[in-house]
């Protein structure tokens, strides 16, 4: 299967107040579908001295939903166990007049405890939101529908009355699986969503309590199938996280008998990983298809070989697993140690996962996240498992051979000094001339021509050779032109990158100019051809004063 998610593009937080939160649940109330009526998984009746109306009571149950596993490849409905809903926010609904009387959360085994002053019957709403929990961390992470104006999911008692001075009501979110097909409404679907969610912040917060992470919001359907065109249709391509200027988000597929990622912890845990590059580190991959398999370019080998080597990381497993077709009895389980057949290299994300999913087994988590959300973060070089070597020896200087050792392993150079890959020999078969060292060819800005060769030797887009990289001395901070031009057939395109992306050129004909401000310092050009017309095309650059 190939797995793709979406390019980066910058973002604004979102952050809704008290009023507009109550405004949306009410929406959500209206739609009727979205408000998942569950019957109760333990409908305990209030005890205690008959309190009357308006009296203070406690209320308090304990909140579960069906988890289907995935331990192989295919969903194992007959081996579905009940999981409790954490750190959701639960709700005392009013309900006559639809008002919440109080808010609480559930803990990490499912339960809830919450005082109310009742004037008649109430319901216990749950919300498939997580919410600020921890002293000094921050989150808001909700499951919305995008196929109902993207109201938030949430399940609801029927009414009762509390009737003494304590009273406990269970809810229970069932799969709707019917043995051979869905045959009830999917309300465990979100819940399981947000579980992984909840398991994934937990592993960050293990080595960093003060964690604050931006606004989350996941979009899941029974409509959401693997087909292009309207994402409020279902049509949402595949599983995938997006960085746009409404925020992060991330697109979960849903649609029965063709492929579903609610219980594909794997999957959803993946995505989580490219959020977590938007929101503590850096992620410079042009996005775009890929498979295990392919060759690609090391920017995108990095962000996936992440991704998949994360999901373990959070979920605590050495494999990953997909599933999807006729009943969800299909599907893929890779070994994240094991590399899949081809060459090694920085170019593999096979190669890239194992060494990030074995480091964090040898030596934990904490020193990956601190390079990470650090040297990787401001690094001047792009993204890649050569910058990652560099930042993690700076942060765990004590576990520079552990890593150097697992990079050898795998073909890639093992100096954890070297975020430029200078010491790289691992050209990946690439022929001459796109596969000549080095990795990143230098040029100084106000003079000179530097010769940036690509290919599509390994298919085209952003496979290994698609890019070439331009490593630029910039002597002062100030307004300089780039200009990159090829031979006639060609359309050259670059980006500017220094500790970020910078820019993005992607005009159309023979030659691209634009005039860009740089910092002082190292500045990385990423050039290639948008028509890939052939196995070697040579581009001329050159950055001269404005």
């Amino acid at each position: 299967r190939q797995m793709s998610h979406a390019p980066r593009t910058w973002h604004r937080k979102l952050f809704e107040g008290k009023e507009g939160f109550q405004m949306s649940m009410r929406r959500v109330l209206q739609l009727g579908a979205l408000a998942l009526a569950v019957g109760l998984g333990g409908c305990g009746g209030g005890g205690g001295g008959g309190g009357a109306p308006g009296s203070a009571a406690t209320l308090s149950g304990t909140v579960s939903y069906d988890a289907v596993p995935n331990t192989s490849g295919a969903l194992s409905y007959n081996a579905t166990v009940s999981k409790p809903v954490r750190g959701a926010g639960v709700d005392v609904v009013d309900a006559q007049s639809g008002a919440v009387l109080a808010s609480t959360a559930t803990d990490d085994a499912g339960r809830y405890s919450v005082t109310v002053t009742p004037q008649g019957l109430v319901s216990v709403r749950v919300r498939a939101q997580l919410a600020r929990r921890a002293p000094g961390a921050a989150w808001d992470v909700t499951v919305r529908n995008n196929t109902q104006s993207d109201a938030l999911y949430a399940m609801e008692s029927p009414a009762f009355a509390v009737a003494g001075a304590s009273a406990s009501r269970d809810l229970h979110a069932p799969s709707g699986w019917g043995g051979s097909g869905y045959i009830g409404e999917r309300t465990a679907a979100p819940f399981a969503i947000l579980d992984t969610v909840y398991t994934a912040m937990n592993k960050v917060l293990s080595v960093a309590p003060g964690a604050s992470f931006p606004p989350l919001r996941l979009f899941w359907s029974p409509e959401n199938a693997p087909s292009a065109g309207s994402v409020s249709a279902g049509q949402i391509g595949t599983t995938s996280f997006v960085a746009a200027s409404s925020g992060a988000a991330i697109y979960v597929l849903g649609k029965e008998n063709v492929d579903t990622d609610e219980y594909d912890e794997s999957v959803v845990a993946h995505e989580w990983g490219h959020y977590y590059q938007h929101a503590f580190s850096r992620d410079d991959s042009p996005g775009g298809s890929h498979d295990i398999s392919e060759l690609v370019d090391q920017r995108l080998a990095f962000s996936e070989g992440w991704g998949n080597a994360w999901s373990g990381i959070a979920l605590n497993r050495r494999n990953y697993t997909d599933s999807m077709e006729a009943g969800q009895a299909a599907g893929m389980n890779m070994d994240l140690v094991a590399n899949a057949d081809g060459p090694l290299g920085w170019y593999r994300e096979a190669s890239v996962q194992s060494v990030l999913w074995q480091l964090n087994e040898r030596t934990g988590f904490a020193g990956i996240h601190q390079a990470m959300a650090g040297g990787l973060r401001s690094t001047r070089t792009v993204t890649t498992i050569h910058a990652f070597a560099a930042a993690y020896g700076a942060a765990a200087p004590g576990s520079r051979s552990e890593l150097s050792a697992l990079l050898r392993g795998q073909l890639i150079s093992g100096d954890t000094n070297d975020p430029w890959a200078i010491n790289e020999s691992n050209r990946g078969g690439l022929a001459a001339p796109a596969g000549a060292q080095p990795l990143y060819i230098p040029l100084m800005a106000g003079g000179g021509t530097a010769t940036a060769c690509v290919t599509n030797q390994f298919g085209e887009e952003n496979k290994l050779g698609n890019f070439a990289y331009v490593r630029v001395t910039v002597p002062a901070a100030r307004d300089y032109q780039i200009t990159v031009s090829g031979p006639a057939g060609s359309d050259p395109d670059f980006d500017v990158f220094a500790g970020g992306r910078l820019l993005s050129s992607l005009g159309l004909g023979i030659r691209e100019s634009a005039t860009v401000s740089l910092p002082a310092g190292d500045v990385v050009l990423a050039v290639n051809d948008a028509n890939h017309v052939s196995s070697n095309t040579c581009l001329n650059v050159s950055v001269s004063g404005s």
